[in-house]
């Protein structure tokens, strides 16, 4: 269960993606490069939130760490699958 608890931030870093992506469409092109601090401190920030939130329901700290790190990759290879994606339409 505490698997499942931590890689449930999935979905939190499925929604701060398309938050970036809609900030960063309203940027000038010169701050292209400023999305990527944005996402790397929300990263930060969030993990952390969710991390010292939720330790004390999770029953076992290993597999909770565990999940949040299968949410980061999982979501860092869908971030990067699409993004990537998007440049070759361009």
């Amino acid at each position: 269960m505490s698997f499942i608890l931590g890689f449930s931030f999935i979905m939190l870093l499925a929604l701060f993606t398309i938050i970036l992506w809609l900030v960063s469409k309203k940027l000038p092109k010169e701050f292209a490069l400023s999305t990527i601090i944005f996402m790397m401190v929300g990263d930060a920030i969030l993990v952390g939130i969710w991390y010292y939130g939720l330790l004390e329901v999770a029953e076992s700290v290993k597999h909770f760490k565990l999940g949040i790190s299968g949410a980061f990759c999982f979501s860092a290879l869908g971030r990067s699958i699409y993004f990537l994606t998007q440049n070759e339409k361009i």
